[in-house]
């Protein structure tokens, strides 16, 4: 890529809102594959600050296997697995979670059911971080340019093969693109997750 092309990309990226990232975040959180999903989170939980990485290893700990135990809780990489997983337990309720995602489990409650994951990631502080990391990551870029994604890039939102496709023309990153339209707060909204992805599991979601 060409020097003009990255500051291009750049000044695109700067000009985002933080609305329009968090949009095209939780879209890519309906619509990707988990393994794809879990890979790019492990990655953008990276810039987390690493107290808010343990409170969030804190929050998902019953989530944690056995060898598991004595995983750092800083650890992005077992933080993003933790999260696969409680979506994986809140699909199979029914997307259920106690009030608000904030019940307190009672001795008789798996306290698994307590754990609201979207709360973890979009309540942590950072969210725009977080998504601005996962739509930069490895795995979701190569997911579209040169892997599944790539083969119905064409019937995504402009925004995406604009961002992904690298044959795409005006393509200037994950900056680049039209707004919020099929591919943002439209498509889900902060809390509908109701995609393929990250809650909806119909399409390419968590069990993929």
């Amino acid at each position: 890529m060409g020097l003009l092309s990255r500051l291009r990309r750049r000044r695109r990226r700067d000009a985002l809102s933080d609305e329009e990232r968090m949009g095209r975040y939780i879209y890519l959180l309906n619509t990707l594959p988990a393994p794809v999903i879990e890979s790019a989170h492990a990655s953008a939980f990276k810039d987390l600050p690493a107290e808010r990485r343990r409170e969030m290893f804190e929050q998902l700990r019953p989530f944690l296997s056995d060898r598991e135990r004595d995983a750092a809780s800083d650890d992005p990489t077992v933080i993003a697995r933790l999260v696969r997983r409680a979506e994986e337990r809140r699909a199979a309720r029914g997307g259920l979670v106690g009030s608000a995602g904030a019940s307190v489990a009672t001795a008789a409650d798996d306290p698994r059911d307590a754990v609201d994951p979207r709360q973890l990631v979009l309540g942590s502080g950072a969210a725009v971080i977080v998504a601005q990391n996962f739509l930069m990551s490895a795995a979701v870029m190569t997911y579209f340019s040169a892997g599944a994604g790539s083969l119905a890039i064409a019937s995504e939102p402009a925004w995406v093969g604009e961002t992904y496709d690298p044959g795409a023309v005006g393509s200037g990153g994950v900056d680049a693109g039209a707004g919020l339209d099929g591919g943002g707060l439209d498509a889900g909204g902060f809390g509908g997750f109701d995609g393929g992805g990250f809650g909806g599991f119909d399409g390419g979601g968590f069990g993929g």
